[in-house]
């Protein structure tokens, strides 16, 4: 059983508090930051779905050639990465990459990455030929709210802060953080969710590493776009039925 679900009794009301104390700051912190939107040319797109008959428990990653095929090969062979979640832990996943396998002792094929999404979600690097070597290590993900929006928001080894946005779930490099009308904000990617199934990335690779983007966004569709309260989606999940407003 998930650890997620005997702790939920308690974690819930936790949630429900951390909600109601990030509301002051966002009266108190209105301002226009400066947008760069998203390119619509040399733009990735990546299909991250839900492997059929495992629930939620695997996910794979497919190139779609920049849309032509919006959900992937039609070969599951094809895929780029998977995702395979803990037992133990709901929230806790690790990604394999199609281009490293078999490199274990035993032939086993070993994670490029560990994720955890949560109330504090963390993303460790372990291998990517394609990625920086500064970029291996830890990326540790926290939550912050404006007046704007809510963001989950990490730290790459260029010194900036990237930052997954709850409204347009855009993926969002900021400049000047903190400067108010100063502050540019350049999307480099989006999320397109696909409800339980998964979700399509947009995403600039010159600016992130794709494992990264990927990898980060699942923490979000986990714990920030998963609830009508912005955090703790990994415990307060949005009900099938609910919506976050109605039209009359």
């Amino acid at each position: 059983m998930p650890i997620e679900l005997v702790l939920s009794p308690v974690m819930r009301p936790v949630v429900m508090a951390k909600a109601v104390l990030f509301s002051p700051h966002r009266s108190g912190s209105r301002y226009v930051p400066n947008i760069i939107e998203l390119p619509e040319e040399g733009i990735s797109q990546y299909a991250l779905l839900k492997r059929f008959g495992s629930g939620s428990k695997i996910f794979d990653v497919y190139d779609t050639h920049e849309g032509e095929e919006p959900l992937g090969q039609k070969d599951p062979a094809q895929r780029l990465f998977w995702l395979v979640r803990s037992r133990a832990v709901k929230g806790a996943y690790k990604m394999f990459s199609s281009a490293i396998t078999g490199t274990g002792p035993e032939g086993e094929d070993e994670p490029v990455a560990a994720i955890r999404a949560g109330l504090r979600s963390n993303v460790l690097l372990i291998r990517a030929p394609d990625v920086p070597a500064a970029e291996l290590g830890w990326h540790v993900i926290n939550h912050r709210v404006d007046a704007n929006d809510s963001y989950r928001m990490f730290t790459l080894a260029d010194g900036f802060t990237y930052q997954w946005t709850n409204r347009g779930k855009w993926l969002e490099k900021v400049h000047n953080l903190g400067e108010k009308e100063s502050e540019i904000r350049e999307r480099v990617g989006q999320v397109i969710p696909h409800g339980a199934n998964g979700f399509t990335l947009k995403v600039d690779e010159t600016k992130i590493p794709r494992e990264l983007a990927l990898s980060t966004a699942l923490c979000s569709y986990i714990d920030q776009w998963n609830t009508n309260i912005e955090v703790g989606g990994i415990y307060y999940a949005r009900q099938p039925g609910q919506v976050r407003w109605k039209r009359d």
